[in-house]
């Protein structure tokens, strides 16, 4: 499993498993929050499981990859992967257990995988605030989350 995490200043998906937490949109490094993400990688895309995403190597961010345009990094240019892993994303298909989450989105300025559940939408490296297209991403977490009521 790998530590996929929430950056609370931008509101992207970053890997945590390294000492140094990448480049943030919003300053300094990544600062994780909440839940922890298990992303499945090098399985078969099917009709609700986008593949082609992947850890860029100069901010930690997971983007699209599956476009001529590889977004905008906020580390400056484009996202860069070295990564032999093609992530591949559950999507569309409200999975109702409970160790998923909901309302993650592709940025259409920056190709980035950002949390679309808040009114404010993050700080985009291309600029002002993420802007959510395509599909709703559900995502398996690997830490269990509870009711208001428990």
């Amino acid at each position: 499993m790998t530590p996929w995490r929430f950056c609370n200043k931008c509101f992207c998906m970053f890997f945590d498993g390294n000492p140094a937490k990448g480049v943030c949109a919003a300053g300094d490094g990544h600062t994780a929050q909440g839940l922890t993400f298990n992303l499945p990688a090098n399985i078969a895309e099917t009709d609700h499981d986008q593949a082609h995403w992947r850890f860029c190597n100069k901010c930690s961010s997971i983007f699209f990859h599956g476009s001529p345009e590889n977004g905008t990094c906020p580390a400056g240019g484009g996202h860069e992967t070295k990564s032999k892993n093609n992530y591949v994303l559950h999507h569309d298909d409200a999975e109702n257990f409970p160790m998923t989450q909901a309302a993650w989105r592709f940025c259409l300025r920056c190709s980035g995988l950002f949390f679309d559940g808040f009114p404010e939408k993050g700080v985009c490296p291309a600029g002002g605030p993420h802007e959510a297209a395509g599909f709703n991403f559900v995502l398996r977490t690997t830490t269990v989350k509870f009711d208001d009521n428990d």
